[in-house]
């Protein structure tokens, strides 16, 4: 909120005799304890220390920033958390629109989220199979008291099997003292309507029992979006025991339902554009379009990417017998098929309990949950004698005679001549239970031991059941349904639920780990060493079977597998799977030196292996189908190193420092040769990736009004292997030397934020350099610079002390330019369009 309007002392002008350890947040309830006490004698010199305007640098070992909640405020209210970090060097955050509710990527240094833990008051946030990480499913950004980030390194106790490439880290708000309310509300384009609120109770007993309570929903139709709706609520419970002791309770419910949007491919761009970016021997095409050719691809209807906004499908049970329901060109690129429905909560437990006067016993859990998929449909023909024809547009269409040869009556017309489109998501569903148990040993005021035990337990379901659609396209049932007597579930020959998936994994991770902090030699001298030892283990079950050739298409069927075998349709596709267990096991040490060189200077550099295990859609396939001649899929590894110098004094702040990074053992997707003919695309290791770059930031506020931040970030990527087919033993993608993909070599920029007594201005502005979108750098998109402009403006003129306007302008110069990419080996990808100039106005109460 804005403080202190008249005295110009607010964001910028706090003095400070110390670091706030505070301000420090790690991961668990132990790592802040351990990091708290850490930082409790670094002295800040100079009179008038300010607070950065939009992150801090603790005095760690690593590198590594923290972004507050005195920076994110100023942010679109609503929008990813994961925005609020974008302007922190190294990191690029990419927003699939203004509002966030059409996530975003995200990378650093060059990893992509799936390769960096996020975490969520310490318990983890990706996908427990694949590692994904969903922009849009965050808590709201008001709720965020800081969001920690740590490059190329974990905390000794993270809770993750996928880190190669960090750590990002946020926490929620302590309930405050004293009984209040927060209420916002924001419009903007795309008819955009969000509302959030925040109750905070104060003190309900007299050992300071306190929580607080909050809500919000957010609507918009933006553009190509179509619409989008998301809702969350959320609470805290915190109860102070004495000291720094405590033990808190939160909980998160999170609903989001949105249409999809299509993504053009450089097809698509030459298609509408007149061909301007063909291939060339003249080095790789630089797709840069001018605004005129944006505009041009936005109003081109004839392009499947746009997603057609109206869809005509026959009511189920109106078909006369006897005659053809066609829908294999109806609703085949509809945006109400492409519905992306998500349901996910998670309730967390935080404690710290002073045992003695040197031991500290900490414990954090909770339980996540996690219901969601990205839409889609296919068409099924009602007789197996049609089973496999492709038509004009290529579709495939679904096998439904379920071992009954007769096939299946679907649209109820009496006759089985029909091809009948249907709702076909993908669905996974997760049930996540996490608990960390972590001890301190104090030896001596600037020496601590601690240990710690990690078990995180997610149960993971992948199925794709078949459903009716409406007659404009929308499915009745979002997630589908496995239940058969539901009449919105489309059934096969033998009354089974249609389904072209049906995986269930456990993924268990039990982790050991230990670290000292301390100063064993001299008051100047910081050193940090730790090890994490981890088990991480998958139990797969498949109830289908796998087709080859097919990509991730399956073959699910009640017929017995001599049934199966003896059909010359299906023979060779690869049976159903219980129990098949795979294990990994890594010891992953991590070294840091922090060097107080002078008063202002500190040197600091840090050693961290890091471990990213392979995720469930490798071993989607059964091993003795991939024939590829290589060794099975290992995980990923990384050696990462960072040196650097910090300098804190007064009203500036300063890092430079320099990493590396060793990446080995990188998986990627190649498409090999199986037993038995035909090919599918497999998951497999080709080699390592050499990273290297530098990061710079500058933290100044001259005067009490103003404060200034610029950073600058360059990097290198380079892959240091092709990708082999090793059954045909040749080239695949000659991608040795080649950078890697949406990644950029440079990125800079900053912010300058002005205090003015009836509020605070702030304009913000980011380069992010030419990315490569294929592996074989022969295509890249060009780069771009934005600005955005934020205002706050008080209300205290007409008594509202704890009122202001904020106003928000998101690509102010409107600038035409390409966010998200979809990268493929060579010669293509796919574009997402970056967000127009945008106008957010809000309200903000407090009481």
């Amino acid at each position: 909120m804005i403080k202190n309007w008249t005295g110009l002392a607010g964001i910028g002008g706090v003095c400070l005799c110390a670091m706030l350890p505070q301000m420090v947040f790690a991961q668990t309830a132990g790592t802040i304890a351990a990091e708290d006490k850490a930082e409790q004698d670094v002295v800040v010199v100079g009179e008038r220390a300010r607070k950065p305007v939009v992150m801090d640098l603790p005095n760690s070992p690593k590198a590594r920033a923290i972004v507050t909640q005195d920076y994110i405020e100023h942010t679109v209210p609503g929008q990813s958390i994961f925005n609020a970090i974008n302007l922190v060097p190294g990191v690029n955050y990419n927003a699939g629109d203004p509002y966030g509710g059409n996530g975003g990527g995200i990378r650093i240094r060059g990893f992509d989220a799936s390769r960096i833990a996020f975490t969520f008051d310490g318990l983890p946030l990706n996908d427990a199979g694949n590692y994904a990480i969903y922009s849009s499913q965050q808590i709201d950004p008001e709720l965020v008291q800081s969001v920690n980030v740590n490059f190329g390194s974990t905390d000794v106790d993270s809770p993750t099997a996928s880190a190669a490439g960090g750590t990002v880290n946020y926490r929620t708000i302590l309930p405050t003292e004293t009984l209040s309310a927060t209420a916002v509300y924001s419009h903007g384009g795309g008819n955009m309507n969000r509302v959030f609120g925040l109750l905070n109770t104060g003190d309900l007993t007299a050992s300071g029992t306190r929580a607080w309570f909050s809500a919000s929903s957010q609507s918009y139709d933006l553009y190509r979006y179509s619409k989008v709706h998301k809702a969350q609520y959320n609470a805290r419970i915190y109860q102070p025991l004495g000291g720094k002791d405590f033990v808190s309770l939160a909980g998160f419910l999170y609903q989001h339902r949105n249409f999809g949007y299509g993504t053009p491919s450089l097809a698509n761009l030459n298609s509408v554009l007149g061909n301007p970016y063909a291939s060339s021997s003249n080095g790789p095409v630089r797709v840069d379009p001018t605004r005129a050719q944006f505009d041009k691809l936005f109003a081109d209807q004839s392009n499947s990417y746009l997603n057609s906004t109206t869809c005509a499908l026959p009511s189920q049970m109106q078909a006369a017998k006897g005659t053809v329901q066609d829908d294999r060109s109806s609703c085949t690129n509809a945006r109400q098929t492409g519905l992306n429905p998500v349901d996910t909560g998670n309730l967390r437990f935080n404690s710290l309990l002073t045992l003695s006067d040197r031991l500290t016993f900490s414990m954090d859990g909770g339980y996540a949950f996690t219901r969601a998929n990205g839409g889609g449909s296919t068409v099924f023909a009602e007789s197996d004698a049609n089973a496999g024809q492709k038509g004009a547009n290529g579709n495939q269409y679904g096998r439904v005679g379920g071992g009954v040869a007769q096939g299946r009556d679907l649209n109820g017309d009496g006759d089985m001549l029909d091809y009948v489109r249907a709702y076909y998501p993908s669905n996974t569903q997760t049930h996540r239970l996490i608990a960390i148990a972590g001890l301190r040993y104090d030896i001596d005021p600037s020496n601590l031991l601690r240990v710690a035990y990690t078990w995180d337990r997610a149960r993971t379901t992948q199925t794709g059941e078949a459903s009716y659609l409406r007659s404009d396209g929308t499915p009745w049932l979002p997630f589908s349904t496995s239940d058969a007597s539901n009449p919105h579930a489309m059934l096969d020959a033998a009354g089974h639920v249609l389904n072209k998936r049906n995986r269930l994994t456990y993924s268990i991770l039990h982790q050991l780990s230990g670290e000292y902090r301390g100063k064993p030699f001299d008051d100047s001298l910081s050193f940090t060493l730790g090890l994490r030892a981890a088990l991480f283990r998958r139990n797969m079950n498949n109830a289908c079977y796998t087709i080859p050739g097919s990509g991730s298409e399956a073959y699910c069927t009640s017929q017995t597998q001599a049934q199966v075998q003896a059909d010359s349709r299906t023979k060779g596709f690869a049976p159903p799977y219980t129990g098949r267990i795979k294990e990994y096991r890594a010891l992953l040490p991590n070294i840091g030196l922090t060097w107080q060189m002078t008063p202002a200077v500190s040197l600091f550099t840090s050693y961290t292996k890091g471990f990213s295990a392979p995720s469930t859609d490798v071993y989607a396939y059964d091993d003795k189908v991939i024939r590829l001649g290589g060794d099975e899929v290992k995980p990923e590894r990384t050696d990462s190193y960072d040196l650097g110098l910090r300098y804190t004094m007064g009203i500036a702040q300063a890092q430079l420092g320099g990493w590396y990074i060793r990446y080995d053992n990188r998986i990627v997707n190649v498409t090999t040769p199986v037993e038995g003919g035909g090919t599918i695309s497999a998951s497999r290791n080709v080699g390592g990736v050499d990273s290297k770059g530098i990061d710079a930031s500058l933290s100044v506020s001259p005067a009490r009004w103003l404060s200034l931040y610029g950073f600058a970030s360059y990097m290198t990527a380079k892959l240091k292997d092709d990708v082999i087919n090793a059954a045909a033993g040749q080239v695949a993608i000659a991608t040795k030397g080649k950078s890697l993909v949406d990644t950029p070599n440079w990125q800079y920029g900053g912010r300058a934020q002005v205090n003015l007594p009836f509020g605070v201005v702030g304009l913000s502005a980011k380069h992010v350099g030419d990315r490569f979108v294929t592996d074989v750098n022969d295509v890249k998109v060009a780069g771009y610079t934005l600005v955005d402009l934020d205002a706050q403006i008080g209300m205290e003129w007409i008594g509202l002390k704890k009122t202001y306007l904020q106003f928000n302008i998101v690509n102010l110069l409107d600038k035409a330019y390409f966010s998200n990419l979809g990268t493929v080996a060579s010669k293509g990808g796919y574009f997402n369009f970056g967000n127009p100039r945008t106008v957010i106005a809000s309200v903000h109460f407090e009481f």
